[in-house]
């Protein structure tokens, strides 16, 4: 019977040990870390583009990691995005987010990363310092009412901005109503 105890026991511990070692997001889920400060066990693409390692990134399920994509626009938008981005490779062991979303920077050096309140936002560094940059315009104040999905949202944004192109982009096809119509007002 105790050894029939200890085998149970031991199984547990490394029934345990093998679930926390396969999950990529494990330690983040675990406390109460910053995001940026959680260890990935292992982050590998090949032959990649920046947005193919955000996916990988957004992939390891770290609690409280919320990531926001910029892409450089392409000549054209039906141009394959992989014939005009730069390839890469990454294999990397125990690295912090941080660290990863350096080494994707740095992979491509087009890109720039920073962090604005719960959001980690990935962007063209061209647009770093450009004042006329929709994304770095100031806004007083701005408010929607009763909006039934993120298309109609942006309508007040389009009318401070006539000469900006905005929209979006979501995963999916498909209905992309919101589940009851949204009222909110932002002071700058």
């Amino acid at each position: 019977m105790k050894i029939f105890l200890i085998c149970v026991i031991a199984v547990l511990a490394l029934s345990s040990a093998c679930f926390a070692a396969s999950d990529d997001g494990y330690q983040a889920r675990q406390s109460n870390l910053d995001p940026l400060n959680a260890r990935i066990a292992h982050f590998d693409v090949s032959d990649a583009i920046l947005r193919d390692g955000m996916s990988e990134l957004s992939l390891k399920k770290v609690d409280g990691l919320h990531l926001g994509f910029e892409e450089v626009l392409r000549e054209r938008i039906s141009d394959d995005p992989r014939a005009h981005n730069t390839h890469f490779s990454l294999h990397l062991e125990g690295k912090t987010v941080r660290g990863i979303l350096d080494e994707l920077c740095r992979s491509d050096v087009r890109y720039a990363w920073s962090k604005d309140g719960g959001t980690v936002n990935i962007y063209p560094r061209a647009t770093t310092d450009d004042h006329s940059y929709l994304l770095n315009l100031w806004i007083e104040n701005i408010g929607v009412h009763e909006m039934p999905d993120p298309d109609q949202a942006l309508t007040p944004l389009s009318k401070l901005f006539p000469d900006q192109q905005v929209g979006y982009f979501g995963p999916g096809l498909g209905d992309s109503a919101y589940d009851k119509p949204w009222t909110a007002s932002f002071a700058g």
